[in-house]
């Protein structure tokens, strides 16, 4: 609870003898009380010293209390405003607070029940502040000046998409995983008019296909079994401000249909709901799959498509950006090393040249990995060649020395590929959704590849419980994790 003697109150009343009352209860409480005589003194007030809660009469001479209160939303949108009346009414307290009063109470009141609703006001306004205050840090961190780019593309991007930020239309980010399309839908919504929203991240392959319905639009109690309580859907989640919806063409097929609907419509039926609930939000979607090869396999909808891609961002990946890369390591070395309380290391002149020399096959992700690592093992000061991970450095097996390798064991084309897929798994510690990244496929298609390169590999010695090396990582079904 907030404390009395920080909270300053403004009291609104033509009547002076009922303001100066009001005012010696809210002092006797500990609150800095100030009265007004009348709506455009109370205005003039409001303006110079900025009180945290407003106290004012309904009817008046002047201003009404209605018309005070239009114009405090004009000019203090965030301060409660308690009306008070002896005229109370079902009516008059709906209108009222249909204009955007806090709260409404009747004369007579008890001293109890003004200086409770005063409490909740001034509570609500602390509350305001924090959140406005951590939305401010939110769009100082994933604002904008916060994206490092100089390489041409990536600028002529960010230009891009500040100058439909404020458009409200549909934007659809495509490149490689680990590029940063979610810190640019991120970016997106705070250069927007709906940063004072929310905004709310899916990850449309990380929902079970038999959820992500009710995710996405809610249900009502009893919709279906398990549903013993009403859910409210993401969308919904996110009225007034953005939903970015991650790597869309893993969303089911069936489902995209009515996703289609609820862009069109702007409202959704929650799952065993009679009517339709209105939503204002932006959608902005993300994906690494090939979008238009999708559309002619009949996987992902036209129509949804077009409706998605009304402005379509393509990020470039890392390494066709060589001129951000000193930028970003440098970035990465300061946030990893502040973050492990140590000053940022020197890095040698080997190590950065195979910093620069590598494909960055993970992109902008794999670069942020990399350095946190190399800032916890490297030597106070230096980081030097051996900080680095062996597929980076070039320490492990060369491409050519693999291909010649494949070429003297005479491997088939099928056989090189799991065999390749296996090792790229290995590379990343079994990490299936990294891997899928740097091998460029979904998660579906590495789990059946995996199955294949497991029938590869010669059965377990008899009467063997150890796994072999195949043994990533299985589920009870055999199925890789």
């Amino acid at each position: 609870m907030s404390d009395p003697r920080q909270i300053s109150v403004l009291v609104v009343d033509d009547d002076q003898e009922m303001a100066a009352v009001v005012c010696d209860v809210l002092r006797a409480a500990g609150y800095q009380a100030s009265g007004a005589s009348d709506g455009a003194a109370a205005l003039a007030a409001v303006r110079r010293e900025s009180p945290d809660v407003l106290i004012s009469d309904l009817r008046m001479s002047g201003l009404s209390g209605h018309q005070l209160l239009l114009e405090l939303k004009r000019i203090a949108p965030n301060l409660p405003v308690i009306i008070i009346t002896a005229f109370g009414s079902i009516q008059t307290a709906v209108e009222s607070m249909k204009l955007g009063a806090f709260d409404y109470i009747t004369k007579p009141f008890s001293n109890d029940e003004l200086l409770l609703v005063v409490a909740r006001a001034a509570e609500t306004r602390s509350l305001r502040q924090e959140v406005h205050r951590l939305r401010g840090e939110l769009a100082r961190s994933y604002g904008l000046p916060n994206i490092i780019a100089t390489n041409p593309r990536m600028v002529a991007l960010l230009e891009t998409l500040k100058q439909v930020a404020d458009s409200g239309a549909s934007v659809l980010l495509t490149g490689e995983s680990g590029t940063g399309k979610d810190l640019l839908a991120r970016a997106l919504h705070f250069e927007s008019a709906r940063r004072e929203g929310p905004f709310v991240p899916i990850n449309c392959a990380a929902l079970p296909e038999a959820l992500i319905e009710s995710e996405l639009f809610g249900h009502e109690r009893g919709a279906f079994t398990d549903a013993r309580q009403s859910h409210v859907g993401l969308f919904a989640a996110a009225r007034g401000g953005t939903i970015f919806l991650d790597e869309i063409g893993e969303m089911p097929l069936g489902l995209q249909a009515k996703l289609l609907r609820v862009i069109e419509d702007k409202k959704v039926r929650p799952i065993g709901a009679t009517a339709e609930t209105p939503v204002d939000v932006r959608v902005v979607a993300a994906t690494n799959a090939d979008l238009e090869q999708l559309l002619d396999q009949g996987r992902f909808r036209t129509d949804l498509y077009y409706r998605l891609a009304t402005v379509t961002l393509a990020v470039p990946p890392l390494r066709e950006r060589p001129e951000d890369l000193p930028l970003l390591i440098r970035h990465f070395l300061s946030r990893a090393s502040a973050e492990a309380g140590r000053p940022p290391p020197q890095i040698e002149r080997d190590a950065l040249a195979c910093l620069r020399r590598y494909r960055w096959p993970g992109n902008v992700r794999e670069l942020h990995n990399v350095m946190q690592s190399a800032v916890l093992t490297c030597t106070v000061g230096r980081l030097a060649l051996k900080d680095l991970p062996p597929r980076v450095a070039g320490t492990g097996t060369s491409p050519g020395s693999t291909i010649a390798e494949a070429v003297d064991r005479r491997l088939s084309l099928d056989r090189l590929e799991r065999e390749y897929v296996r090792a790229i798994l290995s590379s990343v510690n079994g990490n299936k959704r990294e891997a899928a990244a740097i091998l460029q496929i979904d998660r579906k298609t590495l789990y059946r590849k995996l199955e294949e390169a497991e029938a590869d590999q010669p059965p377990a010695p008899p009467g063997s419980d150890k796994p072999g090396p195949d043994k990533l990582n299985q589920d009870k079904n055999g199925r890789a994790e």
